[in-house]
């Protein structure tokens, strides 16, 4: 499994192979500016002295080095800023950062003979660098070459004289140049990009296909089954990563007014994608195996022919589908085992997983099928997400986000723009940075200011600058082993040098999204190869760009978290929050009418509720260690029911639309529809430090969710999702730090909790002043002051409409008898509860016995919690 996995992140995390290609194009873009560097240094000798001078034999063997490296740089910073794909475009991003690169250059030549002037300046141009990045990308590309070039002219300081800048321009337009072309040879490959991830969006369907038919012919409940259960979950993630990129591709891609062809293929790849996932849900909890022999196979020939794209085989399957009736439902199934969706199962017959599989059958038919195109189909919105460097944008745009927005916590209560906030940490740390590594090495400083500006460069919350700067230092450490070691193979010979630095650069590129430890002992590498043609490569000179690198991330780690901290805890909160209400967005549009744009909305709020669990997903992943690095419970369990949420609302989405389109009455499903909605709203409002808002009166919540014994088969199953919903939802609200204000939740059997027969104040029809029985029961111990809470309710059953004559008993959560009263005219009352989860039983001549989680976290208010018993068989 750890080979497995180590090939999904490292491989499989490209779809569409944009992150090799943008690579490859930068090792080449580098081969070529430092070819063309070397033929002009070659024709000019720019920097060479006379053999009279000085110490002329040691700066004439650095010259062609130093040329050699400006020309690098150029590249690497081109490959880096410039990301247009027009030509006119690329060319005016090229021509400033080139500019810009001399234009620092040229300052810290001008700044040499002043030391102190020079010191200060390389704390002020990265630090206003960082801040011009909030008026976009060519500010960006304006202000990082600046400071690019201002590090190479402090670097080489001494050996270019301002009498000399003109070669340096020099040397920077061509290296440009060089590297515009080669973009340039490449720059039609964008216009293949929306291809080449199609081609990969079909590649990984097909894998995920493949691990289903595993995955169905396995026995169940084994280690085989549980890795292929747990692979395909990991690959349904990737899966939907792909299709949100293609999507946003798709709906960027210029095109006519009238042209619906990308509208078509962005519906037909919702489509497919909802129908994949649908079937790869099926296997993992092992429904299949609910029908019979022959229908077993019809499912398996679903998923054959959907891998291999076989329309007519689908429609074959389709139309032998047609001929299975639904069956009674029946008991739930599914393992805790299964890590997954599977572990709160469905309450669905052998006729409703009949019918899902000819859904998924006849959803992919629709799918790869190439109708016209419909020039009256209204267009589709525009993406959900924004590309950054053609990939999801990750934690950033939440970063930014938390940082404008003041948290609950006091450290967070100061809001500004990420670009101020990182400017001043910059500024801070960079300082601290100069001071100690002067002190340490003053010729090496650099590499301690280089390892604070780059932990901030991309990071903003305090979490991820920690793990950056540890990467650092860690990529530093692996880099000078394995890069002396490779210094000492190639010795001085320039082509193996060279060839050892592409590399280099091709793996700083490709790993930038991936591994930061990578990136820094790739780049160090490099560091070594020049150190080596110079002939200065030395084990103390190693051992000081360790430690003054460790430096840097000691200063920038202190500076994270003490200047101006934006806690990756808050930014967790706020992408919480935002995912939460997307999926209350999604639940919201579940009962809408079947029109042209009912669809149209479900794709929409799909998609952004995939943009808002991919973000909300990158952005809790760096609290799953504490800063000690031991693991944290709480976050991995956060993820986990992020993602199990995420599934059912994509399930939701795909059963009501199918349940629609065969024109059900899904109006008795509004009552829990809109309280599951509230619920995600509820959590979402606890985590912006607001109250919990009351439910918005609704057509729709006025309705009372039907019982069990009276819901038609046909939404039993939708149902069923809902209430597994609204149950990880409230898991979400028991978590520490997440409590939520009116949550209560019922449970039935083994203390498993079942949402649907949940009231309370959060649930429409009742009220806090409705009369109560006559016996008001305290808790033995305790009064009905301002820290405890009063629960009372109504004893609800078909046989006795208007109260039922019982008794509860209250336990704690831990199991311990709390107090037991009577129920008289239906209506009881508890006083002086503390906060906390209960379980309530109810127990009645003729009516089963009934067992309700209760969950009181609020105290000195009324709690209003009604309860319905089924009569005895």
């Amino acid at each position: 499994m750890a080979m497995i996995d180590a090939v999904d992140r490292y491989l499989g995390s490209d779809p569409g192979g944009e992150r090799i290609r943008t690579a490859a194009n930068g090792a080449i873009a580098v081969l070529a500016a430092i070819g063309a560097s070397a033929l002009l240094d070659a024709n000019f000798h720019m920097f060479e002295v006379a053999a009279s001078v000085p110490g002329a034999g040691v700066i004439n063997h650095l010259a062609p080095l130093l040329v050699l490296i400006l020309g690098a740089s150029v590249a690497l910073t081109a490959s880096f800023v410039v990301g247009e794909r027009t030509v006119r475009a690329r060319a005016v991003t090229s021509l400033i950062a080139c500019v810009g690169m001399w234009a620092g250059l040229s300052l810290a030549i001008a700044v040499h003979p002043h030391r102190f002037v020079g010191l200060v300046l390389l704390v002020v141009v990265p630090a206003v660098g960082a801040w011009f990045r909030r008026y976009g990308a060519r500010a960006f590309a304006t202000g990082f070459p600046i400071h690019v070039g201002y590090l190479i002219g402090f670097l080489a300081g001494g050996q270019i004289s301002v009498d000399q800048l003109a070669w340096p321009g020099a040397i920077i337009g061509v290296a440009g140049a060089a590297a515009f072309i080669v973009g340039l040879a490449l720059l039609p490959g964008y216009a293949h990009a929306t291809a080449r991830m199609q081609r990969s969006y079909r590649a990984r369907a097909r894998r995920v296909l493949t691990v289903t038919g595993a995955l169905m012919d396995a026995p169940v409940h084994t280690p085989a089954d549980h890795r292929l259960a747990r692979r395909l979950r990991r690959l349904v993630v990737r899966l939907n990563e792909t299709a949100l990129v293609l999507d946003t591709q798709l709906a960027t891609a210029p095109a006519d007014d009238n042209d619906t062809s990308a509208t078509d293929r962005r519906r037909s790849l919702f489509e497919h994608e909802r129908a994949v996932v649908t079937l790869a849900r099926l296997a993992q909890r092992h429904a299949h195996r609910q029908l019979s022999r022959e229908a077993r196979d019809d499912a398996r020939a679903v998923v054959t022919a959907a891998r291999e794209l076989d329309r007519a085989a689908l429609e074959k399957v389709v139309g032998r589908f047609q001929r299975y009736q639904r069956a009674d439902s029946v008991p739930r199934f599914g393992s805790h085992e299964d890590g997954g969706i599977g572990a709160v199962g469905a309450a669905w017959g052998a006729g409703e997983i009949a019918e899902r599989y000819h859904e998924a059958a006849r959803a992919l038919v629709s799918a790869i099928s190439s109708p016209d195109a419909d020039p009256h189909v209204q267009q589709e919105p525009r993406p959900a997400v924004h590309l950054i460097g053609g990939w999801l944008p990750g934690s950033g745009i939440v970063n930014a986000m938390a940082s404008s927005k003041q948290g609950t916590a006091r450290v967070d209560r100061i809001s500004l723009t990420v670009s101020t906030r990182v400017s001043v940490q910059l500024a801070i740390a960079l300082s601290l940075a100069i001071f100690f590594g002067d002190l340490l090495s003053p010729s090496h400083l650099l590499w301690a200011v280089v390892s604070v500006y780059v932990t901030f460069l991309g990071s903003a919350s305090d979490r991820e600058q920690l793990h950056k700067s540890v990467f650092r230092v860690l990529g530093t450490l692996v880099g000078v082993v394995v890069g002396d070691g490779l210094a000492r193979l190639t010795g001085t010979q320039p082509v193996a040098s060279i060839a050892v630095v592409i590399l280099a650069a091709f793996l700083m590129s490709y790993f930038g999204r991936i591994n930061y430890a990578l990136v820094v002992g790739a780049a160090t590498l490099g560091v070594a190869q020049f150190y080596s043609q110079a002939g200065e490569l030395t084990s103390s000179l190693l051992a000081t760009r360790v430690e003054e690198t460790a430096l840097g991330a000691a200063c920038a780690i202190i500076v994270g978290l003490a200047v101006l901290p934006l806690r990756t805890t808050h930014a967790a909160q706020v992408a919480l929050a935002g995912y939460l209400r997307a999926l209350a967005q999604v639940l919201d549009g579940l009962l809408a009418p079947d029109n042209p744009t009912a669809g149209h909305r479900a794709r929409t709020d799909t998609r952004v509720l995939d943009a808002s669990f991919h973000a909300a997903t990158a952005t809790i992943r760096p609290l799953v260690r504490t800063l000690l690095g031991t693991a944290n419970r709480r976050c991995p369990e956060m993820l986990r029911l992020v993602d199990l949420s995420h599934e059912l609302g994509r399930t939701i989405v795909h059963d009501s639309s199918a349940l629609a389109h065969r024109g059900n009455d899904l109006t008795e499903l509004a009552g829990i529809t809109h309280r599951a909605a509230s619920a995600a709203r509820a959590v979402a409002d606890n985590l912006d430090g607001h109250q919990a808002r009351p439910p918005v009166p609704s057509a729709a919540a006025a309705l009372e969710p039907a019982r069990p014994e009276q819901q038609t088969p046909v939404t039993g199953s939708l149902r069923s999702e809902l209430e597994d919903i609204e149950r990880v939802l409230t898991e979400l609200a028991l978590m520490p730090g997440l409590a939520t204000p009116d949550v209560t939740v019922a449970a039935h059997g083994h203390g498993r909790p079942r949402p649907e027969d949940a009231t309370g104040p959060s649930c429409p029809g009742t009220r806090a002043d409705a009369p109560l029985g006559e016996r008001a029961a305290p808790v033995p111990g305790l009064s009905g002051d301002a820290a405890t809470v009063t629960v009372s309710g109504t004893l609800r059953c078909p046989l006795h409409p208007d109260g039922c004559e019982a008794r509860i008993t209250l336990v704690t959560a831990q199991g311990k008898y709390c107090t037991k009263i009577r129920a008289e005219n239906g209506r009881y009352q508890i006083t002086g509860l503390p906060p906390g989860g209960y379980t309530l039983i109810a127990s009645a001549s003729q009516h089963a016995p009934h067992g309700e989680f209760l969950l009181v976290d609020r105290a000195g208010r009324q709690l209003r919690h009604d309860i319905a018993l089924a009569p005895a068989r």
